[in-house]
């Protein structure tokens, strides 16, 4: 069973705390939705769980195919296999194609100047077209709309295939029918191969519909039930 466990975690920066107390567990085969208003540490959260920022407190731990691992004290290569990340922050891949930023998500398996095989180029091409963006797979990324490129960005980490993915706002800049794309295909991901995958969002009617789990921060990490999310919607 693939799982994020969170035990006691305080969040923050140079100690200033955004969040404390923070437990929680996060399963394979399910598609979470982090929500919530802006401030709440959302975004700090998916840093401390993806490895980019160190917990003030607490542990992250990820566990899969038996093996558990401490997300604080793990080297960036074997992160690397274990997840992959979508965030807000803009990576710089300027005079890159489209097709070689994708790529780019094989190299935990291939290097950095390792080249990409018959089976890297079939899962390149596959992350693709789940996502839409084999028809522009040859422009450069620099020349592509925010929506564009933030396909681009899910495809990389699709392109991964990490046992769990985070990703920060990853239906911002899309249109409705592409963030609806986007949460049906990580569900149906998280469905088929035990992913674990957490998304925050302020897209609520279509986390509604798509996530499997709705959680927020308040006082903790505590799940939201549908009916208490159409009444945050409504208002």
């Amino acid at each position: 069973m693939n799982r994020i466990v969170l035990t006691k975690v305080s969040i923050g920066y140079e100690q200033k705390i955004v969040a404390g107390n923070l437990s929680a567990e996060f399963r394979g085969g399910k598609l979470t939705a982090l929500i919530g208003r802006n401030g709440l540490g959302k975004s700090t959260l998916l840093k401390v769980l993806t490895g980019f920022l160190p917990p003030l407190s607490g542990s992250v731990s990820i566990d899969v195919n038996g093996h558990s691992y401490d997300v604080a004290h793990t080297s960036k290569n074997v992160l690397a296999r274990l997840i992959s990340v979508v965030l807000t922050d803009k990576p710089d891949v300027d005079h890159l194609t489209v097709e070689e930023v994708v790529g780019m998500g094989r190299m935990p398996y291939t290097g950095f100047f390792g080249g990409l095989h018959a089976a890297d180029r079939e899962i390149v091409a596959q992350a693709m077209a789940s996502t839409g963006t084999t028809a522009f797979a040859h422009r450069d990324i620099s020349e592509l709309s925010d929506g564009e490129r933030q396909k681009v960005m899910i495809a990389r980490a699709l392109a991964q295939q990490t046992p769990v993915m985070i990703l920060d706002e990853p239906t911002a800049f899309l249109d409705y029918g592409s963030k609806v794309e986007t949460l049906r295909l990580l569900q149906q991901m998280a469905h088929d191969n035990d992913k674990v995958i957490l998304v925050s969002t302020h897209d609520l009617d279509i986390a509604a519909r798509y996530a499997d789990r709705l959680v927020t921060i308040d006082h903790g990490i505590r799940d939201i039930s549908q009916e208490e999310l159409k009444t945050i919607i409504a208002q």
